[in-house]
């Protein structure tokens, strides 16, 4: 008998080990599904701010913050400042090398349009000289 309440023991030991780890078991399936449930949770909230955020962007709203503007004027003036200290750093070159700029180019061809008429006024008031036949 001695095999036998041995044996008895130790079914029942096994018997409540299983049984602990059967309800450990359904414990923690009852944890992981509280931790899934916040998860969903939190990617429904994280999904509908994120769908906001886009119809934001879509009608432009996010573009109309005041830092934003603030940061659009800086640039266009950073980019007028730059704008004009290379036409004056341009300027000084074509001073430095004896090149005519723009505006002087446009000036004397309108100073040479000018006399190009008047010599034309000129040549046109001379007599047209006389054509001599070529001697044979």
């Amino acid at each position: 008998m001695a095999t036998k309440n041995g044996k008895q023991s130790l079914q029942d030991f096994v018997k409540h080990q299983l049984e602990d780890a059967r309800e450990r078991f359904t414990a923690f399936e009852k944890e992981a599904e509280l931790v899934l449930k916040g998860l969903v949770q939190k990617g429904k909230a994280q999904r509908k701010e994120l769908e906001q955020l886009i119809d934001r962007l879509n009608a432009g709203e996010l573009f109309q913050t005041e830092n934003l503007k603030q940061l659009s004027r800086r640039a266009n003036q950073a980019s007028e400042q730059l704008r004009r200290r290379l036409e004056e750093l341009q300027s000084r070159v074509v001073e430095a090398a004896g090149v005519a700029s723009q505006a002087q180019v446009q000036q004397l061809s309108r100073e040479l349009s000018r006399l190009s008429k008047k010599v034309d006024a000129l040549v046109g008031k001379k007599k047209a000289p006389e054509v001599r036949p070529p001697a044979a």
